[in-house]
């Protein structure tokens, strides 16, 4: 069974709250993915009879099918070295696969979910007016902020569990967030819980450096402490 970051498609370490793929046979209902419900303000841990345990403990289900089946990884993996997955289907369990457990494992949601490309961002003009998704006919001006979508920044400044829950609080994640785009730093000016989404989606708001290049494919990276986002994720600025 292969578990990539949601956004990035990276395979490897997971991280506390991260978005995550799982890839494999059987560990899903038959046909078409069957997205998760929310009870109470939460994603639901059992979906067409499907729930993906972490050490014993369920986690909150975004999509499931036979091929792949997408979760959040519960906040509760935090300080451990490696956490063991188990994908249950109709009360008959997979074989465990057990991935290390990273701090962060950032990585940048991108508009074609491949993991490369433009990324999944929104454009606001120079007075911080909403100026829609950023796009090769839509650049952003330099000097004006950006908001990029991220998961995989770990452990946040939660009083409590918050796990697959939709957004009512912003907490803000305990390691440092940094930017680059074209290779310039940029000023981070907001970094955590993404509004409207669930809690392990980041929202990162960074102003596009004045020095920035300009073009249709302009390289964004975002760190989270000492890791960063997958490389081959760009923007358009003008």
């Amino acid at each position: 069974m292969a578990i990539q970051n949601a956004a990035s498609g990276i395979e490897g370490a997971v991280a506390p709250g991260e978005n995550i793929v799982l890839y494999g046979t059987g560990i899903g209902p038959a046909g078409s993915a069957v997205l998760g419900s929310m009870v109470n303000n939460a994603l639901a841990t059992t979906v067409a009879n499907t729930r993906v345990l972490f050490d014993g403990v369920p986690a909150h289900i975004y999509y499931t099918s036979s091929g792949q089946t997408s979760v959040f990884v519960p906040y509760g993996i935090v300080g451990q070295t490696r956490t063991r997955i188990v994908v249950e289907v109709q009360g008959v369990q997979s074989n465990p696969t057990s991935p290390a457990v990273s701090l962060a494992v950032p990585g940048v949601y991108t508009l074609n979910q491949s993991g490369s490309g433009p990324g999944v961002i929104w454009n606001f003009d120079l007075n911080g007016n909403y100026a829609g998704i950023n796009s090769t006919s839509n650049p952003v001006v330099r000097g004006a902020v950006i908001a990029v979508y991220v998961t995989g920044e770990g452990r946040t400044n939660e009083p409590g569990n918050i796990d697959g829950m939709a957004v009512t609080n912003l907490y803000k994640p305990l390691a440092e967030v940094t930017a680059t785009v074209g290779g310039q730093p940029a000023i981070v000016e907001y970094a955590g819980s993404a509004p409207g989404s669930i809690y392990g989606v980041m929202q990162v708001n960074l102003r596009i450096p004045t020095n920035a290049p300009t073009g249709a494919n302009v390289p964004i990276i975002i760190a989270v402490g000492s890791a960063s986002t997958q490389p081959g994720v760009t923007l358009a600025v003008r």
